[in-house]
């Protein structure tokens, strides 16, 4: 490592040398010392040194920089000067340098050498030259620093914007906030007097009994006192008669009796979106145009129009690797933005199509499904507390009541499929010999609304901006914090993890390498399913322009198919039979495509 070059030049070297200290007024060039006023003097009057050129110091502008205090110096030995030039390394060294570094090149002269022959008017040439390239580095440092101004400048009025904005968003969310309140107030208010008034009206009518049969009391032991036995007989046939009716009322009334209660549900899901609500702050560095004063270039970079980093990084081709993503570390994760390939071309032949409403019932729509066994699927009732096991041509085998809605379902092997249960967390299947029995449950901590599953580990979204990477005994592997709340998910067989959220329109990979890319499209407008193949690549619904995308494991897009769908919901796909299945129209229709290449 070099070594810093320290010379005094504000203390006289001359005086030092007696252990004296007396300030420098003067900078010998020839002798590159420093010099008081009484040995500047003597310098001038002795022969020795009467032709030295001296310097005045008032006259250097910076000292600590003086250029002729340190440029005599060695690069390598600090303490000694330079007395030789090397033209072959084109360096200048010392007596040291000479002896151990530069002992074999062969044209090596002496610095005094160098200069007497040359003329002074082109000495003066070769100083001009270098005082307009000093000038014009201190005016390109001079534009950067005016950039660096302006950016400061533009980042105090951005500062004070975005204040503004977030007092208003937070007056706003406020006064959202309040409507709400009241709106609930008011529907509470009214829910309430409902309750009062049927109540009120129930003890009414049978406060009413009541007083009736009070009635009848007095008047039975007013006839038993006084009343004739014929009249007695008549009365007690009467009250008889009477009496079943009564009974019939008050049994009515004993069964049909059901407690009402008012029960507030709190919009968890909502309640968790609040913290990000507002927004986020992020730094963006901005690509500028390099200004006329740098000098060097950079050849330009290839460019994707399908897919694009959120921050501009490296572009290198995701190299084959065999570690699963319990091998990420959330620390090493990166950004980068992938070479584009040609997807190879495919087909989806369509195999079987069937409505909800003759297989699993009337007003059934299903939110999400997975094959199982390449024979049967597991279908999740999107308004019901159920999960439905039918074949692949509709015929219902299960109809399997839960305690909870249905999220999402994934197959985690032949045996053992997985539903994702709300706050209960993430419900076990046994699926052996096509038959569907509920197991145990796993809690991973936090709402589990999506879920796939690879390699025996199961992939989850496990509560706001949380996806969790579990083992088959659901022992958390590893966690990643999302800048959006995943709305989807689906595992590659290559290791990688594909979501979308409801904050864009793209679809986001968090690669095995532990990379990131993001693909987004003017066509990828709402995606409403995800579902990989066998191949690395990864199958998109799309909600508003109702067409399935593909996209490769190299980060190109393909739409392969838009013919006969409409408002996709989801997607699932079968490795063994090479099938994909569409749940479309809103949920009410369940298509079953084959894949051919």
């Amino acid at each position: 490592m070099e070594k810093e070059k320290k010379v005094n030049i504000e203390i006289c070297a001359a005086c030092l040398r007696d252990n004296d200290n007396v300030e420098a007024k003067h900078w010998c060039c020839d002798c590159a010392e420093a010099l008081c006023e009484d040995c500047g003097k003597v310098h001038k009057k002795s022969r020795f040194t009467t032709s030295h050129k001296l310097i005045r110091l008032r006259d250097v502008k910076n000292t600590k920089s003086f250029l002729m205090a340190t440029s005599f110096l060695c690069d390598l030995h600090s303490d000694l000067r330079v007395t030789f030039y090397c033209n072959r390394h084109d360096q200048l060294i010392c007596q040291t340098c000479l002896l151990q570094t530069h002992k074999d090149c062969k044209y090596i002269t002496a610095i005094e050498q160098l200069m007497p022959d040359r003329p002074r008017s082109s000495s003066n040439d070769h100083f001009n030259v270098l005082q307009k390239q000093a000038l014009k580095l201190a005016e390109s440092i001079d534009q950067l620093i005016n950039t660096r101004k302006e950016n400061l400048a533009n980042l105090d009025q951005q500062n004070k914007t975005i204040q503004e904005t977030i007092k208003k968003t937070k007056s706003e969310i406020i006064d959202h906030l309040t409507k709400l309140e009241e709106e609930l107030l008011n529907s509470l208010s009214v829910k309430y007097d409902s309750c009062v008034e049927q109540i009120d009206d129930e003890i009414s009518q049978l406060q009413h009994n009541k007083d009736l049969m009070s009635i009848h009391d007095s008047d039975i032991e007013l006839m038993r006192k006084n009343g004739s036995e014929p009249y007695k007989f008549t009365i007690v046939k009467k009250f008889e008669q009477t009496k079943p009716r009564t009974e019939d009322i008050i049994s009515n009334f004993r069964d049909r009796y059901k407690p009402l209660e008012i029960d507030f549900t709190q919009n968890e899901e909502q309640l968790a979106s609040l913290y990000n609500a507002m927004g986020w702050v992020d730094i963006k560095v901005i690509n500028r145009v390099k200004s006329a004063f740098t000098e060097k270039t950079t050849s330009p970079r290839p460019t994707s129009k399908q897919w694009e980093s959120p921050t501009e990084s490296k572009i290198v081709p995701r190299p084959v690797s065999t570690r699963s993503v319990s091998n990420f570390k959330e620390s090493e994760l990166s950004l980068i933005k992938l070479v584009p390939q040609t997807p190879s071309i495919i087909q989806l032949v369509l195999y079987k199509k069937f409505p909800t409403s003759s297989s699993l019932g009337e007003n059934i729509t299903v939110s999400r499904g997975c094959f199982i066994s390449g024979k049967h699927m597991l279908l999740c009732d999107a308004q019901n507390r159920f999960i439905f096991v039918c074949n692949l041509y509709g015929s219902m085998t299960e109809k399997i009541p839960l305690l909870y809605f249905p999220h999402d379902v994934a197959l985690f092997d032949r045996n053992t499929a997985v539903v994702a249960a709300g706050e209960r967390g993430i419900q076990v299947f046994d699926i052996t010999d096509s038959e569907c029995r509920p197991d145990r449950f796993i809690r991973p901590g936090g709402k589990c609304t999506a879920i796939s599953c690879i390699d025996d580990q199961i992939i989850v979204r496990s509560g706001h901006c949380k996806i969790s990477i579990l083992d088959r005994a659901g022992i958390s592997i590893f966690k990643i914090n999302t800048k959006y709340d995943p709305l989807l998910l689906s595992a590659g067989i290559n290791g990688s993890i594909y979501w979308t959220s409801n904050n864009g329109d793209e679809v986001q990979c968090i690669a095995r390498e532990r990379s990131q890319f993001i693909c987004r499209s003017e066509t990828l407008v709402g995606p409403s399913g995800l579902a990989t193949d066998g191949s690395g690549h990864v199958f998109v619904a799309v909600y508003e322009s109702g067409n399935i995308h593909r996209l490769s494991n190299r980060g190109t897009k393909s739409m392969v198919l838009d013919e006969g769908i409409h408002h996709p919901w989801g997607l699932a796909f079968d490795q063994d039979s090479q099938r994909l299945m569409i749940i479309n129209d809103d949920g009410v229709s369940i298509d079953i495509y084959t894949v051919c290449k």
